[in-house]
């Protein structure tokens, strides 16, 4: 029942956020040559030693979805850190054949199973999990 509970505030939270990218509060958490990643604070959702944000990768050149072969500038997802487990999983995420979050949809991707992963230094999930567990 908790499970079930934390999936659907999460599905809702996800779901509200991806329909307003327009009024979403974006903070710029850093760039490479191929992205620049950013996260709503607003969004941040404590649940004990884990925590739940959403975030933004904006492409420099577009990338191509593997199933449908449709253009992605953009990925926005929800997704968990675990703070002690130096960890993170996605729990959902839509592509978006524009920037920042904007055009159509190009995938629509629920993954509320998926397994924690562990963070990489100087990936973009290093970013989000220092921005998320460091105050913890």
């Amino acid at each position: 029942m908790k499970k079930t509970a934390l999936f659907l505030a999460s599905y809702s939270l996800f779901t509200l956020v991806t329909m307003n990218n327009a009024q979403a509060e974006w903070k710029e958490l850093g760039s490479n040559e191929s992205m620049v990643l950013y996260a709503d604070v607003d969004t941040i959702k404590d649940f004990g030693e884990k925590a739940q944000i959403m975030s933004m990768l904006d492409f420099k050149k577009p990338g191509v979805n593997p199933k449908n072969k449709k253009k992605v500038n953009s990925i926005v997802g929800l997704n968990e850190y675990n703070c002690p487990g130096i960890s993170y999983r996605p729990i959902g995420f839509k592509e978006f054949s524009g920037n920042k979050g904007t055009g159509t949809v190009v995938s629509d991707n629920q993954t509320p199973d998926s397994q924690f992963e562990p963070i990489v230094n100087g990936d973009w999930t290093a970013g989000v999990f220092n921005l998320v567990c460091v105050k913890k």
